[in-house]
This record gives structure tokens, C-alpha cells and sequence, in this order.
């Protein structure tokens, strides 16, 4: 078996060979001993140990996890309400968009029907007033060949 003898440290990235020792919290950044040397002077006030950084991040969170509102709601069951309603809105934005845009649509297809009615009524009355005078003239070409196909009996 293996026992843990200290706790675990984080390695810097820039000083592979020095452990990770404190927090700025000015510019949210780990540092090593080495980093320290170079950090900003302006930052050593906002120097933090790993340990004490450790504990206002979970001192923060537990506090953001168990603060109440004023009715007695956590943060999060407000904010978990929040989400709940901004999906029932978008559920009832949804609706009224799907119902504008069928009404739109339908208004667009009865536009259709009503042009394709006049369009198609507009073809029929220049087929009637072509087509009598052909008629006309297809039955005055039928009384001349039964004339002359009469006329030819008798000669």
C-alpha cells in the first residue's frame, strides 16, 4: 500500500525544478519562489499563500452555496428558477413566432390561391374570346364545303 506523507504540491510550469507557493490575486496567477522574484512589486500586497487562497475560494463558494435571499431561496434555486423561466419564455416566444409566421404563410398561400383563381379566369376568358371567332369561322368553312361538295354532285 501506498501512504500519502504530504499533501500534494503543484509544480510551476516556468520553474519545473519549484513548487507552487502563493496567489496573486490581483492577476489571478500561482507562483513559485522564483516568480515571486520577478512579480510585480505593486502585487506583493495581493500575495496570498496556496493554503490561504485555498480557503477564501472555498470560504466563497460555500458562501455562494449557502447564503440565502431574502425569502430563504439559495442563490442557485434563484438562479435555477431564472433558467426555468427564461426556457418557459423561449417555449412561449417560440409559440407566438411559429403562429406569426403560419399566419404569414397563410396569408401568403391565400394570396396564391386568389391570384392563381384570376390568372386562371383571365386564360379563360381570352380562350372564349378566341375561340368563337374560330368557331365562326370553322362553321362557315363547313357550310362552304358542304356547298361545294353539293355542288359538285350536281355538275
Amino acid at each position: 500500500t501506498y501512504l500519502l506523507t504530504k499533501e500534494p504540491t503543484a509544480v510551476c510550469p516556468i520553474h519545473p525544478a519549484h513548487d507552487l507557493r502563493s496567489f496573486c490575486t490581483e492577476c489571478n496567477t500561482l507562483l513559485c519562489r522564483q516568480c515571486e522574484a520577478t512579480h510585480p512589486a505593486e502585487h506583493n500586497q495581493q500575495l496570498l499563500s496556496i493554503g490561504d487562497a485555498s480557503a477564501r475560494a472555498k470560504a466563497a463558494v460555500n458562501k455562494m452555496l449557502g447564503t440565502g435571499t431574502e425569502d430563504g431561496e439559495s442563490q442557485l434555486d434563484v438562479a435555477f428558477e431564472e433558467v426555468v423561466q427564461a426556457i418557459q419564455s423561449l417555449h412561449t416566444q417560440t409559440e407566438e413566432v411559429s403562429a406569426e409566421v403560419k399566419e404569414y404563410f397563410d396569408g401568403l398561400v391565400a394570396g396564391l390561391r386568389k391570384r392563381e383563381t384570376q390568372v386562371l379566369d383571365d386564360l379563360d376568358q381570352l380562350r372564349t374570346k378566341n375561340i368563337l371567332p374560330l368557331e365562326a369561322r370553322r362553321s362557315r368553312f363547313g357550310a362552304l364545303i358542304s356547298a361545294s361538295s353539293n355542288a359538285k354532285r350536281c355538275v
